[in-house]
């Protein structure tokens, strides 16, 4: 996963409010509801029903570079905010698991330099970060652009959120492309997406030329200043859950609220959905034909 810095982070919890009323105005949808989208969730207000009943434990983890000041704080306050019962555990690392195992919760959330994953207990899933953030601004670009189907879109990066991008967009029939500068790594992403969906999705080598061709982009670069005010339009929608942020600020003014960005919000709200989606729902059922959890 991207490091973030306490800086990306700090004003989060206090502006989820102001948050869910920019996500209405530009896609029509709260952030529980693009949540409950990238997980396959139709009813929501039996999720909204249900969620104070999973059980989420936050753990802060020490491995590697150390905890982010602030993270695993934040990661719980989006999860209250959407309606879970979420905590940070008063201990760390395997102490950490192991109180939160004690609980009885549901799920664990923990992340390290490389990995951000929700464990559910009991199911023996996992959901990553990566994928989750991925069809979380999938789901929300489909719905800024009145669906995908059929309709040009363009991918910044072929990193990790790039490639489960590509996957979900091609998953809604959406003509996908792709471009990276470094070499092999687009013809990676179509030979990967292409052995499981068998979706034809093209390479294109540059990426100044990309932007000009394509209105709806997914941004997955993780690199700054990689979209102009030159490369916005009237009808351009942008999804870019890289960070550092890939928009100037010119282009998000031009944007206005055609863009969808944050750095951790829609990625958690994903996750956790996708979460309670394997807690709750047997194969073949939905969310409101079961119980808390669906045995």
């Amino acid at each position: 996963m991207t490091r973030l810095t306490s800086g990306d982070i700090d004003a989060v919890c206090g502006g989820l409010e102001d948050y869910d009323r920019y996500l209405r105005a530009a896609t029509g949808q709260s952030l529980l509801g693009i949540g409950a989208a990238a997980a396959a969730i139709a009813d929501v207000p039996a999720l909204q029903r249900l969620a104070p009943t999973l059980k989420i434990a936050v753990v802060p983890i020490r491995s590697g570079l150390g905890i982010i000041s602030g993270f695993a704080r934040t990661v719980c306050g989006i999860l209250r905010h959407l309606g879970f019962d979420g905590w940070i555990t008063a201990n760390n690392d395997v102490a950490g698991f192991a109180e939160a195992v004690e609980a009885n919760a549901d799920v664990i959330m923990a992340a390290d330099d490389d990995r951000f994953v929700a464990f559910c207990l009991g199911r023996s899933k996992t959901v990553d970060n990566a994928r989750a953030t991925a069809n979380g601004f999938v789901a929300g670009l489909d719905f800024m652009a009145a669906g995908l189907a059929s309709k040009s879109v363009l991918v910044l990066g072929c990193g990790p959120v790039g490639r489960w991008a590509a996957r979900a967009l091609a998953a809604r029939q959406a003509a996908v492309s792709v471009v990276d500068p470094v070499p092999g790594k687009a013809e990676a992403l179509v030979a990967w997406v292409g052995s499981h969906l068998g979706a034809a999705i093209r390479v294109l080598p540059d990426a100044e030329q990309a932007l000009k061709d394509h209105e709806l982009i997914v941004d997955a670069t993780n690199a700054a200043d990689v979209i102009h005010a030159r490369n916005v339009t009237a009808q351009t929608c942008v999804a870019a859950p890289g960070m550092p942020r890939g928009l100037t600020d010119r282009a998000m003014e031009r944007l206005s609220g055609r863009v969808l960005h944050d750095p951790l919000q829609i990625g958690v709200a994903a996750m956790a959905c996708e979460a309670a989606h394997i807690i709750w729902i047997p194969p073949g059922a939905t969310l409101s034909d079961t119980g808390r959890r669906g045995d």
